[in-house]
């Protein structure tokens, strides 16, 4: 039932469209053929403008001629009469040719005026011709007579009122060619604005009735839709009509059946997939954390062994090529040099342990051989071997520490490892030959050694961040670009294990001094220092 209004409205809508369209194309193939008239007209007339142009220069040249006798004026005659039969020619071949749509009544006269403009001019070449020849027998005063005559009669009485009545017509089919069209498009006009009017009021018609008769039924649709995608799968669409909307709503209620049946089922497999989903992901986060754990501690501990292997290679190359380079050296001097490699040997063989270790425990935990141990001696060994890094670059190494041993509990290598940081960033950030001083002391039970250099210091919005990981101060980057920020922050852990601290005092382009602070223990003893 409502297809087929529908489909009725549709034809005769389509039918409202079909007749506009030919309407349109009739009047536009009508305003094409009115607009080719007119050309054509518009075309004679140029042609007739032309030969009049032409025909009346040819005139004065034989005129001129006729009076001067001179080369040029016969030269003139010569390219007017070429020029006038080129015009005469096209107007024959527009006659001739143009052919407009539909039957033209006024061809034939157009024609023949086009034949009594060839006959006039074939005649007046005969009668300037006549002219000529009594001027050329001696008789000038007959030929002014004849030519005055000609003027008069020929060219002014005939010409020029068949050249004025050819333009005249012309003009005449254009102007009738454009008030034919302009009275076709008013027409065309007034067809499509009531052809529009009578298709607005049967479509506002048929509109409101296609409305009227679908609204309630899609209304129904609509509430029952809503209410089964808010989940209310319980609800049922009621249409009181025998058309396609009841249809739909049947299949509407028949989905809403089948929704709850498998809604049902899925949420009691989803119930159960959510459960072993909880227990995999709960596993999954544990061992991607404990992973995470693991990378992180390998990264960091590889970070921190690359840092420090470049401190001992360094003093080993430096103290081989000074011992190389002396000449006059004892055997004594050569054992000290060759003692002093071992130990940055084993301490690089510490590290090596510590790659080991990771490689095979998967951990990133340094390892500490406790024992007690001599820290001026310590200090004193390491300062030898910041003079070799210094005398690189130009540096200048001072000590100042006492003579009798200062015992500590601690790695040896590790406090080597720790004084190695600190001596290789005083040579790598001081400025041309300054000097670094190495100071050692003891107050309060504790042993106290310190690191000051002349070099470019710490900004004091930095100070703060240098025990950071990977951290390097502004001026630190635009000093040096082959730094990792790792040396302090392994420093401090060091000392953390040891049950110490370090502390900074900094001015920029001034220079830092690092201080270390480590508790003492008895001579001797692997205890702390007793205070009583």
């Amino acid at each position: 039932m409502f297809r087929f209004r529908l489909a009725m409205a549709i034809v005769v809508s389509f039918g409202f469209v079909l007749f506009l369209g030919i309407m349109l194309y009739w009047s536009s193939n009508q305003v094409a053929w009115h607009f080719q008239r007119s050309q054509a007209a518009y075309q004679a007339f140029e042609h007739y403008e032309r030969l009049s142009q032409e025909a009346y220069r040819h005139f004065k040249q034989r005129m001129d001629r006729l009076i001067s006798d001179s080369p040029t004026a016969a030269a003139g005659v010569e390219l007017s009469k070429q020029r006038l039969y080129l015009a005469m020619q096209a107007l024959r071949d527009n006659a001739v040719q143009t052919k407009p749509p539909g039957d033209d009544p006024d061809k034939s006269a157009e024609l023949e005026r086009v034949a009594h403009f060839t006959a006039f001019l074939d005649a007046s070449g005969y009668r300037f011709d006549d002219i000529e020849r009594l001027r050329e027998q001696g008789k000038p005063e007959l030929a002014m007579q004849a030519l005055s005559k000609f003027s008069e009669e020929e060219i002014d009485g005939k010409f020029q009122p068949l050249i004025d009545a050819a333009i005249n017509a012309e003009r005449g089919k254009a102007g009738q060619a454009k008030q034919a069209m302009e009275d076709l498009v008013a027409r065309s006009r007034w067809v499509a604005i009531l052809a529009s009017l009578a298709a607005a009021v049967f479509s506002l018609s048929s509109g409101v009735l296609l409305l009227r008769g679908v609204k309630k039924p899609v209304e129904a649709l609509m509430k029952g839709t809503d209410e089964i995608a808010s989940g209310n799968l319980d609800y049922r669409i009621t249409v009181n009509t025998h058309d396609e909307f009841a249809y739909l709503a049947s299949h509407f209620n028949q989905m809403a059946e089948e929704l709850d049946v498998q809604q049902t089922k899925l949420r009691e497999g989803r119930a159960v997939l959510e459960k072993r989903v909880a227990e995999r992901t709960f596993e999954l986060h544990r061992l991607n954390e404990e992973l995470k754990r693991m990378d992180t501690a390998r990264l960091e501990f590889l970070a921190d062994i690359s840092h420090e292997l470049r401190t001992p290679i360094t003093v080993i190359r430096g103290e081989a090529e000074v011992t190389l380079r002396g000449k006059d050296r004892d055997a004594l001097e050569y054992k000290d040099a060759l003692r002093r490699i071992v130990e940055l040997a084993m301490q690089l063989g510490t590290y090596v342990k510590d790659l080991l270790a990771l490689a095979r425990a998967e951990s990133a935990n340094l390892q500490f051989e406790w024992d007690s141990l001599d820290l001026a001696e310590l200090v004193a060994a390491a300062a030898e071997d910041f003079r070799l890094m210094a005398e690189e670059q130009g540096h200048s190494v001072t000590l100042d520490a006492p003579g009798t041993p200062l015992w500590v509990y601690g790695d040896k290598q590790r406090l080597r490892q720790l004084l190695f940081i600190l001596g290789d960033n005083a040579c790598r950030y001081s400025n041309p030959e300054g000097r670094i001083t190495v100071k050692l002391w003891t107050a309060a039970n504790q042993a106290h050694f310190s690191v000051a250099d002349q070099g470019i210091g710490i900004p004091a919005q930095d100070l703060g961040r240098i025990f950071d990981r990977r951290f390097r101060s502004r001026n630190a980057l635009d000093a040096r670009d082959d730094g990792s920020g790792l040396g302090l922050p392994l420093a401090r852990s060091i000392l953390k294990a040891h049950g110490g601290d370090i502390a900074v005092d900094s001015i920029e382009n001034a220079g830092s001094t690092f201080t270390v602070t480590l508790p003492m223990i008895a001579p001797g003893n692997g205890g702390l220092i007793n205070d009583n």
